[in-house]
């Protein structure tokens, strides 16, 4: 399972970002049998566009076979194209880490 976490500088330690489609980074976690196995921070595209940053954001984590988000807040139509391709949308607190948040995820899952 990928995972993809909406972070302001990247990784583990840092919080979950209350803003999808502005989220400077995404923190992308491949999940397998309940545990993190590799961590990845990426820039997203959608961050400094003018128009449409939720969507292309969403179509970002699409392209990167995302299979959940987590983030503090979604766009109605970011949502409905991450929901239209299936992926999941979690919400978390912005005083939530982010391993904190993929493993509240897991467990409730």
């Amino acid at each position: 399972m990928r995972v993809a976490v909406a972070t302001i500088t990247g990784g583990l330690e840092d919080f979950v970002n209350q803003h999808f489609g502005r989220t400077p980074t995404f923190t992308i976690a491949d999940v397998e049998d309940g545990e993190i196995k590799s961590v990845r921070v990426v820039p997203n595209p959608g961050a400094s566009a003018q128009r449409g940053a939720g969507v292309q954001a969403a179509q970002f984590c699409i392209d990167e076979g995302v299979d959940v988000v987590i983030a503090g807040q979604l766009g109605p139509t970011s949502s409905q194209v991450l929901q239209k391709s299936g992926i999941k949308f979690v919400s978390a607190p912005p005083t939530m880490k982010v391993e904190e948040a993929i493993r509240a995820f897991l467990r409730e899952d």
